[in-house]
């Protein structure tokens, strides 16, 4: 393969230790070991007009004037890879919108869980399989170190959930559970709203001890996602110490350490709950033993870094299979329909906003 001049990066950047950030910062440290790297920020209103030899890799935002999407459409690229989340669920609406640049990429890395890879051939995206290549996410254990070192006694166990409350996230079920429970503490950490019967911590940055001195106190992370391809705060659980409980929607699924809840029936979800307050306090020991080899073999930066750069030198280009125009249409009106689409008010006044701060931070 010819030598690759630029790699152009285009990703979440910033100086939180948490994804998407995270994945910026440590995928140019490590390419730059191998390539001159140059990063975007991914909603970015930018064309990069590609130099010999150039690659371009990231995040296709659901925006098409954002960077990644724009500079695609140009030719003279040596590769082109997408980098970014995969949920593949019915209502296609979290990727429906890249049909329209899929097709100019020689691979898309899909961040997803196993879970989803399972569901791709049934599902709307089935016909974009040729050029997957499943990405597990990652995490760094020393921006994550060990801090559950005891748990709450049998009966006493305690639940928290970190992140947003976007539809994918299902926190109204969660919301369900909490009334059933009123005996077992419920919290919050991510936002300043108010989830019923659910005790909120607010906003924290996780490299802050007071963070750290909260996140102790309890004993699972709870996250009952509905089409959330592979979150990282399950990860980021793992290395803290705490015991991991997600619906299998959440992506991982097939790790007896990661304890998997039902989204579908109640009752079921209950039980498993009411079980997790009686599990011996050795048997809590080995699943977080168990997380941790998890971390240390798999779900670390050194091997998702491995891959991305297996790709970039890579010289494949499958085609996508072919489709038909119910397919495409069906695509094209879940873009439509998604909370993602980019034409709805909210979502460009964010556009907007983003980029009144790039032309200020550039103009300064």
């Amino acid at each position: 393969m010819n030598k690759i001049n630029i790699v152009h990066l285009v990703y979440p950047i910033g100086n939180k230790i948490s994804t998407p950030q995270a994945i910026g910062k440590n995928l140019k440290s490590y390419l730059e070991k191998n390539y001159e790297v140059k990063i975007y920020n991914y909603d970015q209103y930018k064309i990069i007009y590609p130099g010999s030899s150039d690659v371009l890799i990231g995040h296709w935002h659901p925006n098409p004037f954002t960077v990644f999407r724009l500079s695609a459409q140009k030719k003279g690229w040596k590769r082109i890879i997408a980098l970014a989340p995969f949920c593949p669920d019915k209502t296609a609406w979290q990727n429906a919108f890249a049909t329209k640049v899929i097709e100019k990429c020689d691979r898309y890395l899909a961040i997803t869980g196993n879970y989803w890879m399972a569901c791709l051939k049934s599902s709307p995206f089935w016909h974009w399989e040729p050029k997957i290549v499943h990405l597990d996410l990652a995490v760094n254990r020393s921006n994550f170190p060990l801090i559950k070192k005891n748990f709450n006694q049998i009966k006493k166990r305690r639940f928290l959930y970190i992140g947003h409350t976007g539809w994918y996230k299902n926190t109204k079920y969660l919301e369900k559970l909490a009334l059933k429970l009123p005996e077992t503490e419920f919290a919050w950490m991510g936002g300043n709203q108010t989830l019923k019967n659910i005790k909120t911590l607010g906003k924290y940055d996780f490299s802050s001890q007071e963070a750290k001195n909260l996140i102790q106190e309890y004993d699972f992370m709870i996250t009952l996602g509905s089409a959330d391809a592979n979150p990282t705060t399950i990860l980021e659980a793992m290395a803290w110490g705490l015991i991991p409980l997600c619906s299998v929607q959440s992506g991982y699924v097939g790790f007896p350490s990661i304890r998997n809840i039902s989204i579908d029936c109640i009752d079921d979800a209950l039980e498993t709950i009411k079980q997790l307050q009686s599990v011996p306090d050795e048997q809590l020991k080995k699943w977080q033993k168990a997380n941790l080899n998890e971390i240390d073999k798999h779900f670390n930066f050194k091997r998702f870094c491995d891959q991305v750069l297996s790709e970039i030198e890579n010289e494949e280009s499958p085609n996508l299979d072919e489709t038909n125009l119910k397919q495409r249409l069906y695509l094209y009106f879940a873009e439509l329909r998604s909370p993602m689409f980019w034409g709805r008010p909210d979502n460009f006044y964010k556009f907007l906003k983003a980029n009144l701060k790039y032309i200020f931070q550039n103009k300064l």
